[in-house]
């Protein structure tokens, strides 16, 4: 039978991560006291959050939750094990994997990328560094939006130029006739 503390645990990851369903999973091992102040500072400005977890307690309690594909998936033994720190918030796992990425290039040996989950897609190391590289949601609506209004600028430019060749051609017609009359 479950202690008291354990449930509360338990409790708590259900109520803070039970909606979450994009993550990357870290080892913060490496972090000291300084450093992870700046690593949640950064997080927070970022507009992420970290939660550590107990890993037996957290496989309990998310089976059922948004994470439930990382949870059950086999590659569990081997992310939750050892210290776990699930990054999650913003726009999702593209952001929490540049996050990492970013901090890891500025502060080697602090902490690990052990994989996380992107929708319904388990990710290794690997694919965390893959997804890191992609697009954040922002840069493609922007990409979107300046592909949007790049068509009706082309419409205008191929209008005016015709309508531009038209009046250079009576113009020409007009100095011939003068000259001709």
């Amino acid at each position: 039978m479950p202690n008291e503390l354990n449930t509360l645990l338990a409790r708590q990851y259900q109520h803070t991560l039970g909606q979450v369903n994009e993550t990357i999973v870290v080892d913060p091992s490496g972090l000291d006291s300084e450093k992870m102040a700046q690593f949640r500072g950064e997080l927070r400005k970022s507009g992420l959050t970290m939660e550590v977890v107990k890993n037996r307690i957290a496989l309990h309690a998310l089976k059922d939750a948004g994470l439930s594909p990382l949870v059950t998936h086999e590659s569990a033994r081997h992310v939750f094990r050892g210290a776990t720190g699930l990054i999650f918030g913003a726009d999702g796992a593209i952001d929490a994997a540049k996050f990492a990425s970013r901090w890891l290039a500025a502060n080697r040996e602090t902490i690990r990328v052990k994989g996380g989950l992107m929708g319904r897609d388990v990710l290794d190391e690997a694919g965390v560094a893959q997804i890191a590289t992609l697009p954040s949601r922002a840069e493609l609506l922007s990409q979107l939006a300046g592909g949007f209004m790049a068509m009706p600028q082309k419409l205008a430019a191929t209008m005016q130029t015709g309508y531009a060749q038209v009046v250079y051609a009576f113009q020409a017609l007009a100095q011939k006739l003068e000259k001709a009359g």
